[in-house]
């Protein structure tokens, strides 16, 4: 049991379902100009999120974790093993620190070597071993969970040849798109034969003053043109599917705030109250 462990009241509730339809609407307004209803729906949705975030860590982390332990056994810093009471508030006291710098670098640049210079120095602390860990952790299972298996699966033979058909086709999808981001990306442009020329421009200056013909070099540039060519098309084709799950996504948000509006909102106690009000006081 902590103190936010108790339910709402089925009234408050309902005017949890009418005030949700009154901040959809200021913040849809938006669509038609950029209110003040619009900015207030926001910083609403923004601040309900963060104090929403708020009451969950504490009832799930610092209560059960931290404080309950310790209002009910005030010594237990005393009989507890040490090493779990760092593991407990080790972070507390690193998320603070990141938390102190944070407001710190806010204001104005410190003038000299203070406290405040000494407050922004002990924050980086967190932050690097955070940033650190995030990276490292990321890494570590982009290679073992994407990365080998993918190599390994590659190098071993395969049993059918729809297998073999799937992988040639992955490495010339994944060749094109690294030939298109190294040597597509020209101001001028023009893809990846200038990129290319420019590149191999002092080869190309050896070759021919060695007598080597335009033959040579269409063979080497047209392949890695239509290779690059397909990396360049597959890239707009994942961009596409991606924009398109996107809007699909979007667009199924709105199919359920409108079935909230017309179904969940009217059946609600508090709406019809209000409904009934409104149309005694109009009569």
């Amino acid at each position: 049991m902590n103190p936010f462990s108790s339910g709402l009241p089925g009234l408050l509730q309902d005017a949890g379902l009418v005030l949700g339809l009154v901040i959809s609407l200021a913040i849809g307004s938006y669509l038609i100009r950029d209110s003040f209803l619009a900015r207030l729906g926001q910083y609403i949705l923004v601040g309900a999120g963060l104090g929403y975030t708020a009451v969950l860590v504490w009832g799930n982390v610092f209560w059960p974790r931290l404080f309950a332990p310790l209002v009910a056994d005030p010594m237990v810093w005393l009989s507890g093993p040490g090493s779990a009471l760092l593991h407990r508030w080790l972070p507390l006291a690193l998320g603070l620190l990141m938390w102190g710098g944070g407001a710190e670098l806010l204001r104005r640049p410190p003038g000299g070597l203070g406290a405040r210079y000494f407050l922004r120095m002990l924050a980086a602390v967190p932050a690097a071993i955070l940033i650190g860990v995030g990276l490292g952790v990321g890494v570590s299972g982009a290679v073992q969970g994407t990365l080998w298996p993918q190599l390994t699966a590659a190098a071993l033979p395969a049993a059918g040849q729809a297998t073999w058909l799937v992988r040639l086709i992955t490495l010339v999808i994944t060749g094109g798109v690294l030939i298109h981001l190294q040597f597509g990306r020209e101001a001028d442009g023009r893809g990846v034969g200038t990129a290319l020329e420019l590149s191999t421009g002092a080869a190309e200056a050896a070759a021919s003053s060695q007598g080597r013909t335009r033959r040579h070099r269409m063979l080497l540039l047209t392949p890695l043109r239509v290779w690059e060519g397909i990396g360049r098309r597959a890239l707009w084709l994942a961009a596409g599917i991606l924009f398109a799950r996107l809007a699909l996504a979007r667009f199924s948000l709105a199919l359920a705030r409108l079935d909230y509006f017309l179904f969940e909102v009217p059946r609600s106690e508090l709406w019809q109250l209000i409904w009934a009000a409104l149309r005694g006081a109009g009569s």
